[in-house]
């Protein structure tokens, strides 16, 4: 496949929207085996329990960033990022929701995956040269029993 041009001013690479049932997700969270356990980051786990201290339930913090794993995977999908997209072998901890130094979160990728996902959007989307480079953001919900996330994928230039 031909690198396309990228555009001057960038474009959205992708959106992806999720929502998570609260308590199904909680009672999935606790089996044994579950994917979910082993879905997050020691960082997300320990943000997860300091919102808890004041809302009490660490499963809607929990649920908003599985949210929010999913909606980056089907943003970047949407992107058309390559032949290899993992799929069932994705290793969703390596998408982490961190928060910069005003709250606000986003989405941090572990180095290998970064790698395969900045390769392949630089080979579809060109950019090799430092022209461009992705940008992914994110929004957090939860009300009520419902948990959700926002991800739009930006191709800046």
């Amino acid at each position: 496949m031909e690198p396309v041009a990228p555009v001057p001013r960038g474009f959205v690479l992708g959106v992806g929207v999720d929502v998570v049932d609260i308590p199904a997700f909680t009672e999935q969270l606790d089996l044994p085996g579950s994917k979910f356990a082993l879905s997050f980051t020691r960082a997300e786990r320990r943000e997860c329990a300091r919102l808890a201290k004041t809302s009490g339930n660490i499963g809607q913090h929990l649920a908003a960033r599985w949210a929010a794993k999913e909606a980056f995977y089907k943003a970047w999908t949407l992107a058309d990022a390559g032949d290899e997209i993992p799929g069932a072998q994705m290793d969703w901890s390596q998408i982490e929701v961190v928060k910069d130094r005003w709250g606000r979160p986003y989405i941090r990728l572990a180095p290998a995956l970064e790698v395969r996902v900045n390769g392949a959007l630089t080979a579809r989307f060109g950019g090799a040269d430092g022209a461009g480079h992705a940008v992914w953001q994110l929004s957090l919900s939860h009300d009520g029993p419902v948990a959700q996330a926002f991800v739009v994928g930006e191709w800046r230039v």
